[in-house]
């Protein structure tokens, strides 16, 4: 049956089918669009639903001219999973948090899996490209396979591909960007190979479904662990009166054995955050703390009290107290509109709960819940900057008027070094 499968790939006649569409099953959905590919989608969020009927996207990243597939054929788009009956591959594209106690929040996967037990049938293609700890993807199949109907590289396959979606990053591309692919067999690793090959101008084979995962939990644990040097650098770097911005530029001109990180009020989104912990607790089940990785975690996440405590300082030492705040950026990071586990988010609340009048300007989120009160984004014009006493820029967004910011001679504080290139530096910056 798999030469079955393989021949529709090749013919593009093969039915995909992607299970959750937010910042990574919307852009594969669009890729497999752009190849023609015959594509369904599910998800619970009825906003979303009824925008891609309407042939809108509400990523940006992701163009009205291909979400339009489904104003045309709005069968082909639900939140019911009796989709699934008609797919030949299935794709989960769901998150995976954590709990409060920084273990992994698997309840998502859980309920796509259950909802999936009554449609599934055999000679059918699972893929998982949410992030899971090694061993979950397996995992998840025996909670599918509850009636051990289903076999493994005989009657159904099963495959694991991490996303490595870059949101805001318009040079990202599959055509530039490998995509990696593991599978529990060898069948399933072809089928996986012919698939993504569609879309991707290189695919990596693992040696196993384990790898993949892994890798994944590599990447981002890589990224943690740098970007917690940064900051750490940054901290050693203020106490000896040193710039670290002249100190990372100077680096950078090594062309080897160093990859520049720039330090900042933390980590946000849901990925650096969240999967370095996955492989914490999957790691502390075998008997082992990843030391490095988790005290990178504690330094990223102490970063937006860190900063605002330095801020309060500086406050103090200017006499400014209890004043009007202007936030510059509120998401996570540069040119996205995601605001889960935003450093920003987290020192508005800081500031908001001393007492201060907060307002906030980002041009891709146009509203934030703080304290059960909502904040609503407002335009970067010369009256909303005069009212306000201090400027926290704490997400270094492209198309932003920083000339104008610099102009307004306000007190500003830049957590993010977008002003560490300039010669003429206003006396009111200061890099925190």
């Amino acid at each position: 049956m798999y030469k079955e499968i393989l021949n529709k790939i090749k013919n593009n006649k093969i039915k995909v089918g992607i299970i959750g569409l937010g910042y990574v099953g919307l852009p594969l959905l669009e890729r497999f669009l752009k190849k023609k590919v015959n594509v369904f989608g599910i998800d619970n969020d009825l906003k979303k639903i009824s925008s891609l009927k309407n042939g809108k996207s509400y990523l940006p990243n992701v163009k009205n001219k291909y979400v339009k597939y489904f104003k045309k054929y709005p069968d082909k788009i639900s939140s019911n999973y009796s989709l699934v009956k008609n797919m030949d591959i299935i794709i989960i594209c769901l998150p995976t948090p954590l709990k409060i106690n920084k273990t992994p929040d698997m309840e998502i996967l859980y309920g796509c899996i259950k909802n999936l037990r009554k449609f599934v049938t055999m000679n059918q293609v699972l893929i998982l490209e949410s992030t899971v700890y090694p061993g979950a993807t397996e995992e998840l199949f025996k909670r599918l396979n509850y009636k051990s109907k289903l076999n493994i590289g005989r009657n159904f396959y099963l495959i694991f591909s991490p996303e490595r979606e870059n949101p805001g990053d318009k040079k990202f591309s599959y055509k530039t960007t490998p995509k990696v692919v593991g599978g529990s067999t060898s069948k399933c690793m072809e089928i996986g190979y012919s698939l993504y090959k569609k879309i991707a101008k290189k695919v990596h084979i693992t040696k196993s479904i384990q790898v993949a995962e892994m890798s994944k939990l590599l990447e981002n644990s890589y990224r943690e662990v740098n970007i917690g040097l940064a900051n750490e650098m940054k901290l050693i770097s203020e106490r000896m009166n040193i710039n670290i911005w002249d100190v990372i530029q100077a680096a950078k001109t090594k062309n080897f054995g160093f990859s520049a990180f720039n330090p900042g009020p933390g980590t946000g989104g849901h990925c650096i955050p969240i999967d370095p912990m996955y492989l914490v607790w999957a790691s502390k089940k075998k008997n082992f703390l990843p030391k490095l990785i988790w005290a990178s975690s504690r330094l990223n996440s102490s970063m937006p009290k860190v900063i605002v405590n330095k801020i309060y300082k500086k406050m103090n030492l200017l006499k400014k107290r209890k004043k009007n705040i202007l936030f510059i950026g509120v998401a996570y990071k540069k040119n996205v509109g995601d605001v889960r586990h935003s450093p920003a988010t987290d020192m508005i609340h800081s500031f908001i709960k001393k007492g201060h009048n907060v307002s906030f300007h980002d041009p891709y989120v146009s509203e934030i819940k703080i304290y059960k009160k909502k904040l609503y984004s407002e335009d970067l014009i010369k009256k909303n900057i005069n009212k306000n006493d201090i400027i926290i820029i704490t997400t270094d967004h492209d198309n932003i008027n920083y000339k104008k910011i610099s102009a307004s001679k306000k007190i500003i504080f830049d957590t993010r070094g977008v002003f560490k290139n300039n010669k003429k530096l206003n006396k009111n910056i200061f890099f925190i």
